[in-house]
């Protein structure tokens, strides 16, 4: 495999409408369906938004996950992953693995001292990766999601 990140771009809404409207994923994340122009608004908006950055993972040209980030702009120097989604068919291969710490390697770059993120507990292929890239749990929680579901949650940290 060769794994590689690159900036979303405009043409990219059809990947990620097709990538957050498969099933596996909405059920791992409780999310809800959305429509291709949700995700046509979501990156123009994402483009005039300096506090996030949002990337599209490939296997050579082919796209396979979408990870986010935001709280670019913190002024404590702790930016938050707001999502990672990869196809089932690439899960469990390292792959996000390797896209968590080559974020990470770019945050600390840019002088970031932590990385925090939520995930459901019962996520556990999720937690698996964040663990194996350092991340602890540092609280349980609560959440109402998208898809109307209270979920228990972990939120994660990363200190550099």
């Amino acid at each position: 495999m060769n794994i590689r990140m690159q900036n979303v771009r405009e043409e990219d809404a059809e990947f990620l409408y097709r990538i957050m409207n498969d099933k596996n994923i909405l059920e791992a994340l409780d999310e809800i369906p959305t429509q291709l122009n949700d995700w046509v608004e979501a990156i123009s908006a994402w483009d005039r938004d300096p506090d996030e950055e949002d990337y599209i993972i490939f296997d050579e040209n082919t796209p396979i996950g979408w990870l986010g980030i935001n709280e670019l702009l913190s002024e404590d120097k702790v930016a938050s992953i707001k999502m990672i989604g990869l196809f089932p068919q690439y899960q469990n291969r390292g792959i996000g693995t390797y896209a968590v710490n080559q974020l990470l390697s770019m945050l600390r770059s840019r002088g970031f001292t932590a990385v925090e993120l939520y995930t459901n507990q019962n996520n556990h292929r999720a937690q698996n990766c964040y663990m194996k890239c350092g991340f602890k749990i540092t609280e349980k929680l609560v959440e109402k999601m998208a898809n109307g579901n209270l979920a228990e949650r972990y939120k994660m940290k990363l200190v550099f």
